[in-house]
């Protein structure tokens, strides 16, 4: 207080302050508090667990700033006292001043911005429940502000500073296509004609390969321009000086770092959600500048993560729905049929997948082909049992071998994920959880 940060030592009372910031001015639920912050695994007692958690929270921020309101609790936040709210304003402005065409003021509040950042999204919450679409949501925000930074870059001349950084983005995110039209404007305005056309090209061949799409219309007709010369490409004749406010270089400092401080500094009190970089060091150069073998291969299981997570939650909603007789048992049988099939042709994608020569991929690639097969097989289960069901099996035991293959199945999920996520943070991808796929 009066200042000095407030500990907060236990995980769970942290988790709740993050969760009751990101809905700052709102009445938060209870019931939303307690599916958010334990998911399926809420113990018996959540909500009175919730109730102290509220209470030690009120000690260390001040009962005026945390209030019970019907029906369950509100975190009151002035304008401006929140780093994300500063952050978005600044982020918005400079938005507008890019759109008026005033890319220098657009730069110095982009960098005014970009400083409030420190790191991954809530990274210290990744696994809590209510994590991921909130830390998806502002990592996209940062990555926003760093595409307009460096486009204010190029609009004033200082295309040939912002290259290095460019190609950075374009490694990091290569199916974006901000980037790739910002990094073909820095290349021609830089006397490399020739390599903005080499970089649409490959751009094209990447998107056909995996997404099966040409690029879009802003790319091809700037393909059309760089080969007429079209002289709305042309540079600035001088480039101004730097901004005087200017944070610091961001080329000297890897993209990894800088993204999301979501602090409250209220009555002295800073509590990060969000640390980018945190205390793990600038990314390393293989991070910044990663092999294109293992790049491919992160972005694929991700994908495959995408397309098993719709499998995993029909099936569950299946499952759950004859168990409590919303569907018949010979309809919820024909249902997980059908999410079998669809999986099993997943599988066969794993399988095929080409898997870099890296420890940890190989390892990866081979706990997700076994958790895969293993879930399946408890599925496979539940399925035969369904069939077999004449009625509503309400009161039936469950299917025999369900649970052992159950938690299996789950084992070597968390051993598959234990493998990959180290793999999905380096390429700043999706982490998942082991109920998700």
């Amino acid at each position: 207080m009066e200042g000095r940060p407030v500990r907060l030592d236990a995980a769970k009372p942290r988790a709740l302050l993050a969760l009751l910031l990101l809905n700052r001015n709102h009445v938060v639920a209870t019931d939303r508090l307690v599916e958010e912050l334990w998911g399926e695994a809420a113990p018996a007692r959540a909500t009175k667990t919730l109730q102290v958690y509220v209470s030690q929270l009120r000690k260390a921020i001040g009962s005026e700033r945390l209030v019970t309101r019907a029906p369950g609790y509100e975190l009151r936040v002035e304008d401006e006292e929140l780093d994300l709210d500063r952050f978005e304003r600044l982020a918005a402005e400079a938005r507008e001043r890019l759109t008026a065409h005033e890319p220098a003021e657009a730069k110095r509040l982009l960098d005014e911005a970009l400083g409030l950042w420190r790191g991954p999204a809530l990274r210290e919450f990744r696994t809590e429940p209510f994590a991921d679409g909130a830390a998806s949501r502002l990592d996209e925000l940062w990555l926003a502000a760093q595409e307009d930074a460096l486009e204010a870059d190029v609009e004033v001349g200082r295309h040939a500073d912002a290259l290095p950084e460019l190609e950075a983005l374009v490694a990091q995110h290569p199916l974006r296509e901000r980037p790739r039209e910002l990094l073909m404007v820095a290349l021609y305005r830089s006397g490399r004609q020739a390599d903005a056309l080499d970089l649409y090209r490959r751009t094209r061949e990447l998107y056909v390969e995996e997404l099966g799409i040409e690029p879009g219309p802003a790319l091809q007709e700037l393909e059309r321009a760089v080969l007429r010369q079209d002289p709305s490409l042309r540079a600035p004749l001088r480039p101004p000086p730097p901004a005087a406010t200017r944070v610091a270089e961001r080329s000297r400092r890897p993209l990894a770092l800088g993204a999301a401080l979501v602090a409250l500094a209220v009555a002295g009190i800073a509590v990060a959600l969000a640390v980018r970089g945190g205390g793990g060091g600038a990314t390393t150069t293989a991070a910044a500048n990663p092999a294109p073998a293992l790049r491919a291969f992160v972005f694929k299981v991700e994908n495959f993560l995408r397309q098993s997570r719709e499998g995993r939650q029909e099936a569950k909603q299946t499952i759950g729905a004859a168990l409590g007789c919303a569907l018949t048992p010979r309809t919820a049988a024909a249902r997980l049929e059908r999410v079998q099939r669809n999986r099993q042709s997943l599988l066969q994608q794993i399988a095929a997948l080409a898997v870099p020569d890296d420890a940890r991929a190989l390892r990866a690639a081979d706990l997700l082909q076994k958790a895969g097969s293993a879930s399946i097989r408890a599925d496979g289960i539940y399925q035969d049992w369904l069939a077999a069901q004449k009625r509503c099996p309400r009161r039936s035991l469950p299917p025999a071998g369900a649970s052992a293959a159950d938690a299996r199945a789950t084992r070597l999920k968390k051993q598959f994920l234990a493998a990959f996520d180290p793999l999905a943070l380096r390429f700043r991808q999706r982490v998942w959880r082991d109920t998700e796929f």
